[in-house]
Order: C-alpha cells, then structure tokens, then sequence
C-alpha cells in the first residue's frame, strides 16, 4: 500500500486537508467505533489494528459539533483569503512561523493547528489546537484499552468488567493487567463514550 493510500485511510477529510478523524475528532470516533460493536467477534483484530491509528502519546481530540468537513471548508476559506492555500504558498507560510506551524480559529471559536503535511496530496496537516475550545487530552493507551473493550464487550453481548478488560490487554494490544486506580479510570473513559455513542455497557 503507497503513502498516499494509507494517508487516505487515516483521514476522514477530503484532499489536500489531512485530519486524523480518529485520533482528533470525537463525532468521527464514534460513529467509526459504533459500526464496529455491531461486528462479528473474529473481526475484533482489525479493530485492534484500527486502533493504532490513535498512535501511543497524549493527543488533543475535538468534541464540538462541527463535522470535520466543516472544519476543513472554513479553515480552506481562510487560507485562501490569506492567498496561502495552494502547496507551495501554504508551505511558504507555514515557514514563515518562527515553530513551523500556525495556528487558525473556525466558527466554534476552537483553535486548529496547521503544520505542513508528509504526502503530495495531503499537504496540510491539522489537528486540535492543545488547551482549545471543545478540545480535550487523551492519553493513547487509555482510550485503546477503553474502546477496545467496549468492543469486545458488545460482540460477545455482555457487560464489560475487568476481566475482560484485562483479557483484551494481556492478547490484543500486548499491555500488562490493570490496578484499580487505573482500571477505574479506564472505566470512566469507556462509560463515558458509550453513553455519548448510545452503546451498550
């Protein structure tokens, strides 16, 4: 598979803007995560595999009411006013920044970070801006766990515990069992997100 293709995968808004809908935008999660409880159980390790696109850092992921189309569309606006669209004005700008990146608010007041993107096509980088508007800090291992869980959780049609929580950990995604704090804390992510999806828990 080229870059191109795997970019294409990976991001939920049409060419040249690249936003990872799965690690930045929460309305993309969850419609994504929500087909995947309605999946037979030998299809959970390509969920598995879905999920490393939430990569293994802390990242900042969007959770207000725009669509990332929308986003993309208002940011492509300003950037054309700002005659700074096209690749090679649009690196030019970028450049221009003393951190190599820019910063630009949409319609929501929330705060989108522009950096220059790897792939031909897909020139321009965005994702959520730390400390914005409808932004939150999520840490990668935490969310995997959760999500993964809820998961399997529904295509086994039961109730998720910690047991099971663990189970997935230990032969999926290659992580030690939990303690309580932080089975606690995983759990609050999880119910959290399935009440937002309406998924059962």
């Amino acid at each position: 598979m080229s870059v191109s293709s795997d970019i294409r995968v990976v991001s939920c808004t049409a060419e040249p803007v690249m936003l990872n809908g799965w690690k930045h935008h929460l309305g993309y999660l969850v419609e994504q995560v929500t087909r995947w409880t309605k999946k037979p159980e030998q299809l959970f390790p390509l969920f598995i595999a879905k999920l490393k696109l939430l990569g293994d850092s802390q990242f900042d992921l969007y959770n207000g009411r725009l669509k990332p189309e929308q986003i993309a569309d208002e940011l492509t606006k300003t950037l054309k006013g700002f005659r700074a669209f096209e690749r090679e004005n649009y690196f030019r700008w970028v450049d221009s920044s003393n951190q190599l990146y820019w910063q630009l608010t949409v319609s929501d007041q929330s705060e989108w970070t522009m950096r220059k993107g790897d792939d031909e096509n897909y020139y321009i980088h965005i994702h959520p801006s730390r400390h914005s508007k409808f932004s939150q800090r999520i840490k990668a291992s935490q969310l995997r766990t959760a999500l993964a869980t809820l998961v399997m959780a529904n295509m086994k049609g039961e109730k998720p515990g910690l047991q099971l929580m663990n189970s997935v950990r230990r032969d999926y995604l290659g992580m030690s069992g939990l303690n309580k704090q932080l089975a606690r804390e995983i759990f609050a992510i999880m119910n959290n997100f399935a009440d937002i999806a309406g998924i059962p828990h």
